[in-house]
């Protein structure tokens, strides 16, 4: 009897440690992907360039602009909360902030915030490979980070429609 007892337990927490070894891995990903895509991002605004019409092309392909990504825009001739952050990101690479700061106002925070991903997201890699989960910063402190930059982003979009 004791033996089916001790089996049971045994196999209850081999489910969990493979759940918890899955939800880690899952969460390794994830870290490893956001890195990834910060590194997209900083590599594209370094090797983009602002033509005088205000469209964008490789810097190394002169001449050539890349098609208009905003659907908004090209669609209903209505800007969306991001437009211009791509022409910031590339403004601020080239050391100019002050027209990065007139082509899009959240452009700093979004590029801080993305510059942050890689010692956060470096910290956290490490942290479940030593120590596994759960990870040591609380959810609330994300939420209060991602919804700051929407409400940011969606505040300085009601200014320009205001025209502010």
């Amino acid at each position: 009897m004791g033996d089916s007892k001790t089996a049971s337990v045994a196999t209850v927490d081999s489910r969990k440690s493979s759940q918890t070894a899955e939800q880690r891995r899952r969460r390794i990903l994830h870290h490893r992907n956001v890195l990834f895509a910060c590194s997209v991002v900083v590599l594209l605004a370094l090797s983009l360039k602002t033509r005088t019409d205000q469209r964008i092309e490789l810097a190394w392909l002169p001449g050539i602009p890349m098609p208009e990504t905003c659907a908004s825009r090209s669609m209903f001739d209505v800007e969306c909360p991001g437009c211009g952050l791509t022409r910031s990101f590339i403004a601020m690479t080239a050391g100019d902030f002050s027209d990065a700061f007139q082509l899009n106002r959240t452009g700093w925070m979004l590029a801080c915030a993305m510059l942050i991903q890689f010692p956060y997201r470096l910290f956290l890699l490490h942290h479940l490979k030593t120590h596994g989960l759960p990870e040591p910063v609380p959810e609330w402190l994300k939420l209060t980070f991602s919804w700051t930059l929407i409400a940011a982003l969606i505040g300085n979009w009601l200014l320009k429609i205001l025209g502010i």
